[in-house]
């Protein structure tokens, strides 16, 4: 029987452990905080409880005279009670989950010793545990840089955005990736006045820039304020308010600084170097397989610095685990859906247009624009487009880029497409139920 260490209990580390005790494996698992690590205990799960209630307020604000009785206001201790018993909850699952599977779960802090063996401190004392596979999914921690390094206790970080006991009246949110939409649309949709300032030329770099101009449209509507190709120089604190300098632009006074400028692998104390673990550009290093310069450890999730979403860390891991039991799969980093849980939603998947043309392909861009679904238009939601992406020589799909409404899910559409290896003609003959958003793939390929 194989015994399998699993270094952190998030996706990753969760994924891992299922799949290795499904394969008959002794499982052990280290955790040195709280099972379901960021995802379930202060990103994913807690953050789309909170924006569910902004969503619902949205939605009641858009419905006009349809909806009689506003004022419309969302109760945010009531919305941090429900956030708290569902991840109470969901946590309490995933304990006796693991537990029915037979892994065996360590609160705990993990150090390789040798490039076969671990030691876990723990509250009680030492154990050490030899392994057979090790899989390290250690994740990430947020990244403070000039002027707010050291300033940290001044300034709220995700975790001490889900923390606030009450509204600010004025925020500044400070990084245009998809934590810092998340979060100002989030609060502006509360009531709080927020600006939001990203240095790049766009929000959510990195995405089509038409969709990011469509978000950043979409903001300023509601009164969000946005700068662009900006960064904080200085800040004071004064009296209970900040006095805050930017690179270019009048100055703001804010209640509070929500910075969300990324994130860094966590590989601190691990003891990597015993185990003979190689650290690249502050990233564990892996192949597709998730194989790390040791081979009998892998690294999946944050900590490899491949993809910060959940999902594309619980592939991994399952890549890893059937690799560490001699099976050859590799991983697709493009195959992993891209979501913003804002309103508009954003999602994507496969590539962009900009990267393929790049590389020698001939891409065709074809749009619907759900300003012409009557699905989205009875619920209020015809802003925003959806794009697919192909190559004119032999039709296959490359990708798909989506602003609107349920974008998340419509997104696993093309997500099935790539993984099929589908062309235009492919999906062009699929049947859409009407009225759907969905339909809005064929009226974007008949064009």
């Amino acid at each position: 029987m194989k015994r399998v260490l699993v270094i952190g209990a998030g996706p990753g580390g969760e994924a891992a452990a299922k799949r290795a005790a499904a394969r008959g494996a002794s499982v052990t698992l280290i955790e040195k905080s709280q099972l379901g690590g960021l995802c379930l205990n202060w990103g994913c799960i807690p953050t789309k409880t909170l924006l569910e209630g902004g969503r619902l307020l949205h939605a009641l604000r858009a419905a006009g005279p349809v909806v009689t009785g506003g004022p419309f206001s969302v109760d945010w201790a009531a919305l941090r009670q429900k956030r708290d018993e569902l991840v109470d909850g969901l946590r309490r699952s995933l304990e006796q989950d693991l537990s029915r599977r037979g892994v065996r779960v360590i609160a705990g802090a993990a150090e390789f010793v040798d490039a076969g063996r671990a030691r876990v401190r723990t509250a009680s004392g030492e154990e050490m545990i030899d392994f057979d596979g090790a899989v390290l999914a250690t994740g990430s921690e947020p990244v403070f840089p000039r002027p707010f390094a050291d300033r940290r206790p001044d300034v709220l970080d995700s975790d001490g955005a889900l923390a606030l006991e009450r509204l600010p009246r004025r925020l500044l949110v400070v990084g245009g990736g998809a934590v810092g939409c998340e979060f100002a649309g989030l609060f502006a949709e509360l009531g709080v006045a927020v600006t939001l300032v990203e240095m790049k030329d766009q929000l959510l770099p990195g995405e089509d820039a038409a969709v990011a101009r469509g978000l950043q449209s979409a903001f300023e509507r509601r009164g969000l304020g946005v700068r662009l190709e900006t960064v904080v120089t200085t800040f004071e604190k004064t009296g209970g308010e900040f006095h805050v300098r930017f690179s270019r632009g009048e100055p703001l006074v804010a209640d509070q600084i929500l910075l969300c400028v990324g994130r860094r692998p966590v590989t601190a104390g691990l003891g990597l170097e015993h185990a003979g673990v190689a650290v690249e550009n502050g990233r564990v290093a892996v192949n597709d397989r998730l194989q790390t310069s040791n081979p009998k450890v892998f690294a999946v999730g944050d900590v490899n610095g491949l993809s910060l979403l959940a999902h594309a860390a619980a592939a991994q891991a399952e890549v890893a685990v059937d690799a560490l039991f001699g099976e050859s799969r590799a991983y697709r980093n493009d195959r992993v859906p891209r979501c913003l849980y804002t309103w508009p939603e954003v999602a994507s998947v496969g590539e962009w247009a900009v990267p393929a043309r790049e590389r020698g392909v001939d891409v065709k861009a074809q749009r619907f624009f759900f300003k012409g679904s009557p699905k989205a238009l009875a619920s209020n939601e015809g802003d925003g487009f959806l794009q697919v992406l192909s190559d004119k020589a032999d039709g296959k799909i490359l990708g798909a880029q989506i602003i609107g409404p349920h974008a998340t899910e419509l997104i696993h559409l093309f997500a099935v497409a790539l993984q099929g290896g589908m062309r235009v003609d492919d999906l062009k003959h699929v049947i859409f139920a009407h009225p759907t958003l969905a339909e809005g793939v064929r009226e974007a390929l008949a064009r």
